[in-house]
C-alpha cells in the first residue's frame, strides 16, 4: 500500500506537470514528457552566479539520467550539467546546456 503522504505528493506532481508545462521532453526515445523550463540562476564556480537553463519534472520519466546524457526539450538537444538529486517526491530540477 501507498503511504497515503507519498500519493499526495504524487498526486501533486502530476497536477504541476499538467498545469505549468511549458515544454515537451523526451529522453532515451521515450514518449515525450511535459517539462517546465526556464532560466534560472545557478553558481556554477560558488563565486559567481549567472543564469542557467532549469528542467523540472517528475524523475520517473527519466530513471537512468546521468551527467553528461542528453535530453531533448522542444526539439533541441540539451546535455545534462547538475542538479540530478530529487526532491523526496520525485521531482528534479535538472540544469542543462545546450549541445554544440
Amino acid at each position: 500500500m501507498v503511504d497515503p503522504f507519498a500519493a499526495l505528493e504524487q498526486r501533486v506532481n502530476a497536477a504541476c506537470t499538467r498545469r505549468l508545462a511549458n515544454a515537451s521532453a523526451t529522453y532515451e526515445g521515450s514518449e515525450p514528457f511535459g517539462v517546465i523550463f526556464d532560466a534560472a540562476p545557478v553558481n556554477p564556480l560558488d563565486d559567481a552566479e549567472s543564469a542557467g537553463l532549469l528542467a523540472s519534472f517528475e524523475q520517473k520519466y527519466t530513471p537512468s539520467l546521468a551527467y553528461g546524457k542528453e535530453i531533448v526539450i522542444n526539439g533541441t538537444a540539451y546535455k545534462v550539467v547538475g542538479g540530478l538529486e530529487p526532491d523526496s517526491s520525485g521531482w528534479v530540477n535538472v540544469q542543462v546546456q545546450e549541445r554544440v
